[in-house]
């Protein structure tokens, strides 16, 4: 009785924020404001009500490497630093409990997301969104982000290597200065994938 209730109640948390990824920047949407032009582009918009990040960048990494990190939920505290804890709450859901250590006096922040594939020609696309869990931890002393939500796209270039986009919804809550958001954009942005492609590059 106690799994069906609790299957029934994540049932309708679905239902209510999967329409979320609708809210996504998509592929072909060109109006990004460049941050940062360098190893990582960064770029920033407003679309549908929301602030977006985007951070792009062509690494000499086979597709399959970095599909295989990103689909490592419950390892990304390993992958990402700022990342302390990464709880799979559900292995069939692809649901995990993200806490981040954020920098300097300001509180960490934490959100429970459940992630889908997709693929679009060639394409490795991974999305994630906000979802509600009853066994989402403690989150005392942390921010919850409650529409985080984005995705991965990985792009295979022949003779290259592969092309990492990540989009984010940029809202922090708290008491973050509005004032440092493109900054703290433009480093996020950077941190993430270079993060990702140092992981790569030791556990290859």
């Amino acid at each position: 009785m106690t799994s069906k209730i609790i299957s029934i109640f994540l049932s309708v948390c679905f239902l209510f924020t999967d329409n979320f990824l609708d809210n996504i920047p998509p592929e072909n949407y060109n109006n990004w404001k460049s941050l940062d032009d360098g190893r990582v582009s960064v770029s920033y918009t407003l679309y549908s009500d929301i602030s977006w990040g985007r951070a792009t960048a062509i690494f000499p990494v086979k597709i399959n490497k970095l599909y295989e990190a990103l689909k490592d939920l419950e390892n990304y505290r390993h992958i990402f630093e700022r990342i302390t804890e990464s709880q799979v709450l559900d292995e069939d859901q692809n649901i995990v409990y993200i806490r981040l250590d954020m920098p300097y006096f300001l509180a960490d922040r934490d959100y429970t997301v459940k992630y889908v594939e997709n693929y679009s020609n060639k394409d490795i696309i991974i999305q994630f969104y906000s979802v509600i869990h009853p066994d989402t931890p403690n989150n005392k002393g942390s921010v919850t982000l409650p529409r985080a939500s984005g995705e991965w796209r990985l792009t295979s270039i022949p003779g290259k290597g592969t092309k990492v986009t990540y989009i984010w919804n940029g809202e922090l809550l708290g008491k973050f200065p509005k004032s440092q958001l493109h900054t703290a954009w433009k480093e996020q942005g950077n941190e993430v994938l270079m993060w990702l492609y140092k992981y790569i590059k030791v556990n290859k």
